[in-house]
């Protein structure tokens, strides 16, 4: 932190990942408290759903302690069968090894439904979260544009509907 505050950081948003330095909600608070308030979250969703977190809970937690920085919208695809026998660590990312992995990154939406993304976006809008929600796409199925464009698609029209209800 001695070198981020000599230069001015204000904000380091660290991503939760396995294998990472901090992988769950519970060890990057650890890490806030114990080097300071610069470090944050990059939310990266699709690793929350990996792990087996409940985004919702999540966003909320993190945004009680003003602990997001930045919010990553991708989604996740675990196949219970090969995680029930190889765990969820079993990444796969090749479309010709789909049957052997446990876990693939997809496209919001093509893991789970509309009505959880809505209470997604409603979650980042409850705690008052004013940054960027940016869509990474490494869906192995979708691949560039076509996987953004739709995750975008879903996004504004949940969106959309949330505003409306107000």
């Amino acid at each position: 932190m001695k070198f981020a505050r000599e230069h001015s950081a204000k904000r380091i948003a660290l991503e939760m990942h396995p294998g990472f330095v901090v992988y769950n909600p519970f060890t990057l608070l650890e890490l806030r408290r114990a080097v300071g308030e610069e470090i944050g979250a990059n939310c990266d969703l699709s690793h929350l759903f990996w792990q087996g977190c409940d985004p919702v809970e999540v966003i909320h937690l993190l945004g009680k302690q003003n602990a997001i920085y930045h919010a990553r919208m991708k989604d996740t695809v675990i196949f219970k069968d090969n995680a029930a026998k190889t765990g969820v660590l079993n990444f796969s990312a090749d479309p010709a090894k789909f049957a052997q992995g446990s876990v693939i990154f997809r496209a919001v939406r093509y893991g789970h439904g509309a009505e959880l993304w809505k209470d997604v976006v409603k979650a980042y809008m409850d705690i008052g979260f004013q940054g960027i929600m940016s869509i990474e796409n490494e869906d192995p199925i979708l691949p560039g544009e076509v996987g953004v464009e739709r995750a975008a698609f879903v996004l504004k029209n949940v969106r959309a509907e949330l505003l409306e209800g107000k």
